[in-house]
């Protein structure tokens, strides 16, 4: 892996535990940091036996099957890019870009290194959210026609909240199963110390499923909750968040024709006491993980996840429209 920092330590460092646990085969065997000092006591927290302070260096010595790129947002296009160009296959952190252009690099990155990559939207592994659209495939034989998201957090002032708000649009993109078409975007500016705004989009998909998302960054809160709805049924998801946020350990919240029909837990599993697993991340290692063994799939994540990155990059400009070129 390539990056040491909070974040990694956070929640991959505790994947890689419990995908040790369950599969001994798998060898973590370097981390790599700009900050060595960093990379040493990474290794050391989680049991990697080397680290350095060059990736360059790592790769040669190591030859890995695959690499995890963790590195701040700024970073992580030339990083990833460098990496696939060496033809390693890559597993990177959202976002894998910030703006179109930073997406293209990567494309052509991975096609001159003949490396596949993996980006690392960790909702699209969310349980709680595979085991709602088991629901609607299992149960409600309808089609969907509707995904909201409301997306809350608590004092978050970020300078740039679009690197968070990408979950968001990527998650509703994956519940709805269609290309987005076309967006509209409001903002709501906020009297706090920070400029800080609530953001609201509208969307309509390829697929003709419209959704809606509402990112509130400073409220009394800190949840993600999923609507899917269809002619008869309404399913709402209160996913996990990073550090497991207002609704551990989550529960999907099931209606029919206007009635509470039940309360679903999470499936059982001897994971649901860890936040990491219950928001994704595990399950985001484990599928970089079975790719690497078994290939990776036809499509391309990178040109999947290019509308995501383009419409982050709106509201990172605060633009009210988007359309599909």
């Amino acid at each position: 892996m390539i990056g040491a920092g909070n974040f990694a330590r956070a929640v991959h460092g505790p994947s890689y535990n419990l995908l040790r646990w369950q599969d001994p085969e798998v060898e973590y065997a370097a981390v790599a940091d700009l900050e060595v000092e960093k990379a040493r006591s990474f290794a050391e927290q989680f049991a990697i036996p080397r680290f350095y302070g060059d990736w360059r260096e790592m790769a040669a010595k190591e030859k890995p099957d695959g690499i995890c790129v963790l590195t701040g947002v700024a970073a992580t296009s030339r990083t990833a890019g460098e990496v696939l160009a060496e033809g390693i296959p890559v597993m990177m952190e959202k976002p894998p870009g910030r703006n179109r252009e930073e997406i293209l690099h990567l494309i052509e990155s991975a096609k001159r290194g003949k490396a596949p990559a993996m980006v690392a939207f960790n909702r699209r592994y969310s349980p709680l959210l595979a085991q709602m659209l088991g629901i609607v495939r299992d149960e409600c034989h309808e089609p969907i026609e509707h995904v909201r998201c409301d997306f809350y957090r608590s004092e978050r002032m970020d300078a740039d909240f679009s690197t968070t708000s990408i979950h968001g649009i990527d998650a509703i993109r994956h519940l709805a199963g269609g290309a987005y078409q076309e967006v509209q975007f409001c903002y709501q500016d906020l009297q706090r110390e920070k400029p800080t705004c609530n953001i609201y989009m509208n969307a309509r998909f390829d697929n003709g499923v419209f959704g809606v998302v509402s990112f509130i960054p400073s409220t009394g809160a800190l949840f993600e909750r999923y609507t899917v709805t269809t002619r008869h049924w309404t399913l709402i998801a209160h996913a996990v968040t990073p550090g497991g946020g207002s609704d551990v350990p989550g529960c999907i919240e099931v209606f029919k024709q206007g009635f509470h029909l039940r309360d679903e837990a999470p499936m059982p599993t001897p994971f649901n006491r860890h936040d990491v697993y219950l928001a994704g991340y595990y399950g985001e290692n484990q599928a970089f993980i079975e790719r690497l063994r078994n290939g990776f799939p036809a499509f391309n994540d990178l040109e999947m996840s290019l509308d995501a990155v383009e419409l982050a990059d709106c509201i990172r400009h605060k633009r009210t429209d988007w359309k599909k070129a």
